[in-house]
């Protein structure tokens, strides 16, 4: 008795059904490690706007306080009061001593746009000085207890 095959002696591409097979295990193993795997962060870089400022870092700046009296502004640079004259100079020396080109104003909450910007002008004609305003400093004394 002489064996017959059960198939044509031209299969075709029957054989290539095992690679569908192979192909589809492949995709099903990369598509569950993707859902498996730790999500990475993403770092998303806002531009600037006037609703928030920048971080100094490991910068060290010199910090410049406006205080608002009724005899006039008053000026402080590193806690220690400074003539409105002197003012720029006061702020390149502290600034070259701290290694810094750093400026942190502190404004008084009472403090009038024109004492705030009459600070911000002498400090901005210094050479390489960046300037930032960190907050408004409010003035506790007036409040009611």
């Amino acid at each position: 008795m002489k064996l017959k095959m059960s198939l044509p002696e031209r299969p075709g591409w029957i054989f290539v059904i095992p690679g569908f097979d192979f192909i589809a295990l492949l995709l099903a193993l990369v598509m569950l490690t993707g859902v498996v795997a730790k999500e990475s962060y993403v770092e998303i870089k806002l531009p600037r706007s006037e609703f928030r400022g920048e971080r100094l870092g490991d910068e060290n700046p010199v910090v410049v306080m406006l205080k608002s009296t009724t005899a006039g502004p008053v000026y402080y640079v590193e806690g220690v009061e400074v003539p409105e004259d002197s003012l720029g100079n006061v702020v390149f020396e502290s600034a070259e001593k701290l290694g810094t080109k750093v400026v942190a104003l502190k404004v008084d909450s009472g403090a009038t746009m024109a004492e705030r910007q009459v600070l911000i002008d002498s400090i901005g004609r210094l050479n390489g000085i960046r300037i930032f305003e960190g907050y408004e400093r409010v003035d506790d004394s007036n409040k009611l207890p």
